[in-house]
């Protein structure tokens, strides 16, 4: 009888859920939750945050922001059983079988996502603002400063911009790197100029720049972490197959690492991220690096991506910040299409960690 009271109870604190949400409990605050502990904790799956944050916004001002002994409602997932546990009886819990919906915001067959699911963004109304941007890692916008001349993000902070992949997969690559083209005796570690033999199944073209990378760690419920560790350039192809030559060194480059072309780049020189209105939050997934404390170049992962319409250069401020007097802000610097590599552009204090919201509150043109 409890359970069903609380069931009932769900209902009653806030009756507008978005379609195919049904309420199937709710969930008291304790110390240190977050939405993304929450989503893992009802859900298996935390890249599902933002269904108990819509179905809870008329008491949620901040996603940043839920407080302890405050009564949260826990939906269900169209399609799927969900289980909860009431409030007044913490130990037990209550299956509830959902009905099937349409599926919503469906990747296109063959697109190369994480497996985690993704919203589409929210359409927001642009508002134009002029301001300096920096490409250096540390970076604070100057209102009616000229950026002709420059890139809001060079093309080296994008092809060696670290990103996530989905778990028990090899990254998509076309070849991988044997070793030197010459005898290098017991050396290792291949550095800049120097000439790689690469083994690729599909032709090469001579002139053809390639990104080389390897797989580094795990991020636990997210993916694993791949870091590009240099750019190369096809030089010959021959009877001793593909060999090119290192021309950008980002990390070490090891025997073993894969190849793949170049990320798309597209910014244009003098290009700037303009401020929005209504832009969409996206969680911090976690960083490409373990280090405790984030600072200024530090890249974080966002569960936005490119099917949401995020693109290089667009900027994410601290949730609840104003876009001039933010707290800390965020630079897209790579895209996939289910989440987005953003470095650490600005901050005060340490105020980035996994599960913090962020808002897009600038976009590129």
């Amino acid at each position: 009888m409890v359970r069903s009271a609380a069931a009932v109870l769900a209902l009653l604190i806030l009756p507008a859920f978005a379609l195919g949400q049904v309420p199937v409990g709710t969930h008291t605050v304790v110390d240190d939750d977050t939405l993304w502990d929450l989503a893992q904790q009802y859900y298996q799956n935390p890249f599902e945050w933002r269904v108990i944050y819509e179905a809870n916004r008329d008491s949620i001002a901040d996603p940043n922001l839920i407080y302890p002994n405050e009564m949260i409602v826990i939906p269900g997932l169209p399609g799927t059983a969900a289980t909860a546990a009431g409030p007044s009886d913490p130990g037990a819990t209550t299956t509830v079988a959902l009905p099937e919906a349409e599926p919503e915001d469906i990747a296109p067959a063959g697109t190369d996502l994480i497996q985690f699911g993704f919203r589409q963004a929210r359409p927001a109304e642009q508002v134009r603002s002029v301001f300096f941007q920096d490409t250096a890692a540390a970076r604070t916008p100057s209102a009616g400063t000229r950026a002709t001349t420059r890139f809001a993000v060079t093309r080296d902070a994008v092809y060696s911009a670290r990103w996530v992949e989905r778990f028990g997969v090899e990254p998509a690559h076309t070849g991988v790197i044997d070793g030197f083209a010459e005898g290098r005796g017991l050396a290792s570690t291949i550095r800049s100029f120097e000439r790689v033999r690469i083994t690729m199944p599909s032709p090469a073209r001579v002139g053809a720049e390639l990104q080389i990378f390897r797989v580094v760690r795990d991020i636990e419920s997210v993916g694993q972490v791949v870091i590009p560790t240099g750019i190369l350039t096809v030089s010959t192809i021959g009877d001793e197959g593909v060999v090119g030559v290192i021309t950008r060194e980002y990390q070490r480059i090891q025997p073993g690492d894969f190849v793949r072309p170049v990320p798309s780049y597209s910014v244009q020189q003098g290009a700037v991220a303009q401020e929005i209105s209504g832009g969409s939050e996206a969680m911090i997934m976690g960083f490409a690096g373990r280090q405790v404390l984030n600072d200024l170049g530090h890249i974080a992962f966002l569960d936005l991506g490119s099917n949401d319409g995020i693109t290089i250069g667009d900027e994410f401020v601290l949730f609840g910040a104003t876009v001039n007097d933010a707290r800390g802000s965020l630079q897209v610097v790579s895209v996939t299409p289910s989440m987005v590599s953003a470095r650490i552009s600005s901050m005060v204090d340490n105020v980035f960690s996994q599960g913090i919201v962020v808002r897009l509150a600038r976009k590129m043109p």
